[in-house]
């Protein structure tokens, strides 16, 4: 019987997860091209773990027993990859609940987190969880992370010079933060931001899932964004990532220039352009920037949208969780949607137009056709 790597499987695990840190790429990029069999077992891991990842990081109210379920039974239909997936309570605080996600490995471990019910963004330090309950903060020269208005935090004393730094923002929030090199990264929803605590010092780079505006310092270091299968790098420049799944990407320039690289080849973008997938090609298209900034100016417009569409809008706006009647059948309707308004407020007036009744019980809401019907 052949031994398991488990370092290897690891290394891995920790590419999927989006937690790998810039060293540990390097080492397992150096395994993938000497070796045909790491090759055949990342594709394998990625196989089977991505889609359950990609279904744990969108859907923020799952009960914690169906997700134990649903990754046991998905994770040891493998042999070779055998892990134990453990929902356990990162941290609590009268603002709501982060769920965290661990992956083991003999003795090493790599959280991803879920969403669920939380109203902070999260700051995770591998050894400490922070909430970040206001709307930004800044990394200056030395590292030091200034958050909450006032409070201040030595990220290399907290976390250890080799480790990374992730930032979470559950559905229904942004965030945005300046790093050391004077990028500004404004996140939308649903979204983690990784960087080693040594960013900047040699390399500008950063790993993103879900979607952020980045505005690039200019600097004569390359600024480098990884994301799950495509790498966008810069120098000094302004651009839109919309990343929330291997299969979704769309990366639209503002300003300066911007070259994608995939596993759909590589292109070079110049202003009001974007970068998408068409079949397995990585192509460039105009860009309806209009559309790219709706989110960062918190109006939405949904020109034609299906009950799935609201669906999708209501958690990823607002961070919750709207059911629609079957009985409703499906519908299509232009919806706008405010993100500084109330989501009572708009449900209501939605069930207003679409001539539904709207209810709220057990802390979820609820649509469904009139009593009369």
């Amino acid at each position: 019987m052949k031994k398991r790597n488990l370092k290897t499987e690891a290394l891995i695990i920790a590419e999927i997860t989006g937690s790998i840190t810039s060293e540990e790429r390097v080492e397992l990029q150096e395994l993938m091209r000497t070796s045909s069999e790491v090759r055949a077992l990342s594709e394998q891991m990625h196989k089977t773990l991505d889609p359950q990842i990609s279904e744990i990081l969108q859907i923020r109210t799952t009960s914690a027993e169906k997700i134990i379920e649903m990754g046991n039974a998905q994770l040891h239909k493998r042999g070779r990859i055998r892990r134990m997936v453990t929902i356990s309570l990162a941290a609590a605080c009268l603002m709501g609940t982060l769920f965290t996600v661990f992956y083991y490995s003999g003795q090493k471990s790599k959280p991803e987190s879920l969403f669920a019910k939380s109203q902070s963004v999260w700051l995770d330090l591998n050894r400490k969880v922070i909430a970040l309950n206001g709307q930004g903060g800044e990394i200056d020269a030395s590292g030091s992370f200034t958050y909450n208005g006032t409070e201040t935090l030595p990220l290399a004393e907290v976390v250890g010079g080799k480790d990374s730094v992730k930032l979470i923002v559950p559905w229904g929030r942004e965030y945005k933060i300046k790093l050391s090199d004077g990028t500004l990264v404004h996140m939308n929803s649903g979204s983690v931001l990784s960087w080693p605590v040594g960013f900047g010092k040699g390399k500008r780079e950063v790993s993103l899932r879900g979607e952020a505006f980045l505005k690039v310092a200019k600097n004569e270091q390359a600024f480098i964004v990884h994301l799950q299968n495509e790498v966008v790098e810069v120098l000094g420049t302004s651009f839109n990532i919309k990343s929330y799944n291997e299969k979704e990407l769309q990366v639209s320039l503002f300003a300066g220039n911007v070259h994608v690289k995939g596993k759909g080849g590589s292109v070079d973008l110049e202003p009001g352009q974007e970068a998408v997938y068409k079949g397995e090609r990585l192509q460039v298209q105009p860009s309806d920037m209009k559309k790219v900034e709706e989110w960062r100016e918190r109006v939405i417009d949904l020109p034609d949208a299906r009950i799935a569409d609201v669906e999708k809008a209501v958690i990823r706006y607002y961070g919750e969780k709207v059911e629609f009647d079957p009985a409703i059948g499906e519908r299509r309707a232009r919806v706008s949607i405010d993100r500084d308004m109330p989501v009572e407020v708009f449900l209501k007036q939605y069930a207003l137009v679409n001539n539904l009744r709207y209810s709220k019980e057990d802390g979820i809401y609820r649509l469904s056709l009139p009593e009369d019907k």
